[in-house]
């Protein structure tokens, strides 16, 4: 019988996620090896700005773990970052703590 371990995964987000720092966000996910069951934490907590691009970049993330079988989950989002993720519908589809 093959025992599993399940990784989880940390991304902080410590600046505004802005066409400027987009190559970063982007790099973390590229460089993330998620496996079955895995899960991906996204801290917010230093993220006090996001645009559409930002978005996008969340939607990408979210949709290769879910391709992976692995789970999102975001945490700690700014009050002015949640309203950009309530307005634009994201906050249905990720699971924001």
């Amino acid at each position: 019988m093959e025992d599993k371990t399940f990784k989880t995964h940390m991304i902080y987000i410590d600046y505004p996620m802005n066409s400027l720092n987009l190559k970063e966000m982007e790099g973390n996910i590229e460089s993330l090896e998620v496996n079955l069951g895995d899960m991906v934490i996204v801290d917010c907590q230093g993220m006090d700005y996001i645009c559409s691009s930002g978005l996008r970049v969340f939607l990408s993330l979210y949709k290769m773990i879910a391709q992976k079988g692995g789970k999102l989950i975001i945490r700690n989002l700014q009050p002015l970052v949640k309203n950009v993720f309530d307005m634009s519908g994201f906050s249905q589809i990720f699971n924001i703590e």
